[in-house]
C-alpha cells in the first residue's frame, strides 16, 4: 500500500475568533511566514521520512484550508523534494477563469518535479464557488469540458483551436510540455453518482475522504459495479485511495491527551460550515435526486451535535493512537475498502506544525513499515 502525506494547511492561530469568510483583520501578517514555511518542512521532512506522496489541496476563504493555490505550493516543494510524488487534489477547476493556464502551470511542475506529477482536478464545493462568485449550477460542465480541454493541451502535438460550452480559444499550444507521456496520471475527489461515474468513464483512480467506513464501502462499490457493468474493466486498489485524518504518539493515552482537542476543533468547524444558510443551500445545489441514490444512508438524519462522542468520532472518522492501534486500524481500512493508497491527513484543527512533525516520525519509524 502506498501512502500519499496529506494535509489541507489549516491555519492554526486565534481559530476561535475566525468566522467564515477568514476576516483580513484576524489573519495575523507576521505569522504567515511561520506558518507557510512550516508547511513546506513538513512535507520536506515527509519525502526524507520515505512517504510515497505529498498532497495538495485548494481552499479560498477559510481557516480549514489556507492555500488557495495548491499549483503554487506544490512547485516550491517540488524543487525541494527528490523522491515523493507531488500529488494536487487538486485545482477546482470551474474557479480558474482559464484551464489552459492550469494546463501549463501543471506541466512546469511536471518538469520541475522530473515527472513526479500527480494531477488531481475536482469540482469544488460550495465555499469555492461562493467564494469567487461562480455559478454552482453550471459547476459540473464546466469542470467536465475543463478536464477535457487540459487533457488535450497535454496531448495534441499541433496547434488546434477549442469552441466548447464555457471555454472559447481559437489557439491551443501550450509549452512546457509534460514529462509524463500520455500525461501525468489524474485522480479525483469525489463522491456523487455522476463523479464516480466520470472516474469510471475516464479508468482513473477514485479518492474518498471525509466519510465513515461504511459510506466509503458504498462508494467505492458503485465504482466498482459502474466500471464493469457500463465501461467494461475493472478498477484495482490502485484505482482506491482513502483519507483518514491520523495521530500517533506512543500511547493510546498520550495521543488521545493530546489529540482529542483537535479532532473536537475540526469537528465543530465543519459541521459548523456546513450549517451556514448560504452555504447549505449552495451544497444543496451541487446535488441532483440520483447523486447519492447509490447511497441513501449518506442522507439519513444526523445526530445532533451533543449526542456525538469523541468515541463514535474515532470510530467513524479519525485514527489516535499507539503506533499498535493505528496500525491496526489501517489494516482494517484496507482490507474492508481494498484501497492501493491511503491518504492520512496528519494536520488537523489547531495542530501545528511542529505537533504534526512529532506523529509523522512515529507513524514513518512504526506504522509505515507495518502497513506496506
Amino acid at each position: 500500500m502506498k501512502v500519499w502525506f496529506y494535509h489541507n494547511s489549516p491555519w492554526p492561530f486565534r481559530r476561535p475568533e475566525i468566522p467564515f469568510p477568514f476576516p483580513g483583520a484576524k489573519f495575523d501578517r507576521e505569522l504567515g511566514p511561520e506558518v507557510y514555511g512550516g508547511y513546506v518542512g513538513l512535507y520536506r521532512q515527509a519525502d526524507e521520512l520515505g512517504f510515497d506522496g505529498l498532497c495538495f489541496t485548494e481552499h479560498h476563504y477559510t481557516k480549514i484550508g489556507c492555500v488557495p493555490s495548491p499549483n503554487l505550493m506544490a512547485a516550491a516543494v517540488a524543487s525541494q523534494t527528490s523522491n515523493a510524488r507531488i500529488v494536487i487534489i487538486g485545482n477546482c477547476l470551474p474557479m480558474h477563469g482559464h484551464p489552459i493556464r492550469v494546463a501549463e502551470e501543471l506541466a512546469l511542475i511536471d518538469a520541475l518535479s522530473n515527472g513526479r506529477l500527480v494531477s488531481g482536478f475536482i469540482r469544488g464545493g460550495a465555499r469555492e464557488y461562493y467564494a469567487y462568485g461562480v455559478d454552482i449550477h453550471q459547476g459540473r460542465e464546466m469542470f467536465e469540458e475543463a478536464w477535457e480541454l487540459i487533457v488535450r493541451a497535454w496531448t495534441d502535438d499541433e496547434p488546434f483551436a477549442w469552441h466548447g460550452k464555457h471555454y472559447q480559444y481559437d489557439i491551443v499550444s501550450i509549452v512546457p510540455r509534460p514529462v509524463q507521456r500520455p500525461h501525468p496520471p489524474i485522480v479525483l475527489a469525489g463522491n456523487t453518482s455522476e463523479s464516480i461515474e466520470w472516474v469510471a468513464r475516464h479508468h482513473v483512480p477514485l479518492i474518498l475522504g471525509n466519510l465513515a467506513a461504511p459510506f466509503m464501502v458504498d462508494a467505492f462499490n458503485y465504482f466498482q459495479k459502474y466500471a464493469e457493468e457500463e465501461c467494461g474493466w475493472t478498477p484495482g486498489p490502485e484505482h482506491r485511495i482513502a483519507t483518514m485524518s491520523l495521530y500517533v504518539a506512543e500511547t493510546d493515552a498520550r495521543a488521545q491527551e493530546q489529540a482529542e482537542g483537535w479532532v473536537w476543533d475540526q469537528y465543530h468547524e465543519l459541521a459548523g460550515l456546513y450549517a451556514a444558510p448560504n452555504l447549505a443551500a449552495m451544497n444543496e445545489a451541487r446535488r441532483t435526486d440520483r447523486s447519492y441514490a447509490y447511497q441513501p444512508a449518506i442522507a439519513a438524519p444526523r445526530a445532533a451535535e451533543g449526542e456525538v462522542t469523541y468515541e463514535d468520532l474515532l470510530r467513524q472518522r479519525y485514527c489516535v493512537g499507539s503506533p499498535d492501534t493505528v496500525t491496526r486500524r489501517i489494516l482494517e481500512l484496507k482490507n474492508r475498502l481494498d484501497i492501493g493508497t491511503l491518504m492520512p491527513g496528519m494536520l488537523f484543527g489547531g495542530m501545528r506544525a511542529a505537533d504534526t512533525a512529532k506523529s509523522m516520525e512515529l507513524f514513518a519509524k512504526e506504522v509505515l513499515p507495518a502497513i506496506r
